[in-house]
C-alpha cells in the first residue's frame, strides 16, 4: 500500500513489489493474479485503515461541529506530518489512472459518497443544534467540504506550504459558523 501511495500505480514495477513484499513473482501472481490485483488489494487496505479511521471521527458522539473540525485537523496534521506529500491514495490513483481503471474509480466515488453522507448527517445535526450555519443547504455544504478535503490532499501532495494548508482548513471551517453566508 505505501509503495503505491508514494510512487503511484504506473511508476511501481512488479520488481518494486517483489522487493518490498519479500515474496517472489510466482507467489504474488498466485495470490493477487497480477499487479492490478495487488493494487486493488492495496486500495482496499487503505480504505480499511486510513480512510475508515478518519471517517470514524465524523461518527463521534457529541458536537457535530467539533467532529467536522476534528476530521479536518486530523487530515491537516497528517498532511503536515508523516503524510507530507503523500496526498490520498484514492485521489492520486483517480488522477493518475482516470477512467482507465473503473474498479478504482468506483471505489473512489463510493468512498467520497460515504464521507459526503457523513458530512451531511453532521451538518444537519449541527444546524438543528444551532452550531452550524443554516444559511446554506447541508448538501451544498457537504459538497464544499468534500472539495476542500480533496483539494487539501492534492495541495499537500504538490508540496504546498503549511500556511496554505492551514488557510484552506480554517476557511473551510469558517463557512460553517452561524451567521456566516
Amino acid at each position: 500500500m505505501s509503495l503505491f501511495w508514494r510512487k503511484g500505480y504506473e511508476s511501481t514495477s512488479v520488481q518494486d513489489l517483489v522487493n518490498i513484499t519479500g515474496i517472489n513473482r510466482a507467489s504474488m501472481y498466485n495470490a493477487f493474479g497480477d499487479k492490478h490485483g495487488l493494487f486493488v488489494a492495496a486500495v482496499d487496505r487503505y480504505l480499511e485503515t486510513v480512510t475508515s479511521k478518519r471517517a470514524a471521527l465524523l461518527e463521534a458522539k457529541g458536537s457535530p461541529r467539533a467532529a467536522i473540525e476534528a476530521y479536518f485537523y486530523d487530515l491537516l496534521d497528517f498532511s503536515l506530518g508523516p503524510g507530507r506529500r503523500l496526498g490520498c491514495l484514492l485521489t492520486n490513483s483517480v488522477v493518475e489512472r482516470g477512467p482507465r481503471d473503473a474498479e478504482v474509480d468506483h471505489k473512489f466515488a463510493s468512498n467520497l459518497q460515504g464521507i459526503e453522507q457523513r458530512f451531511i448527517d453532521k451538518l444537519r445535526e449541527g444546524q438543528r443544534l444551532g452550531e452550524i450555519s443554516s444559511r446554506q443547504d447541508a448538501e451544498a455544504l457537504a459538497h464544499f467540504l468534500v472539495g476542500s478535503m480533496t483539494g487539501l490532499r492534492v495541495l499537500a501532495r504538490g508540496g504546498a506550504d503549511e500556511g496554505v494548508l492551514r488557510d484552506l482548513v480554517e476557511t473551510s471551517l469558517l463557512i460553517l459558523q452561524p451567521g456566516v453566508n
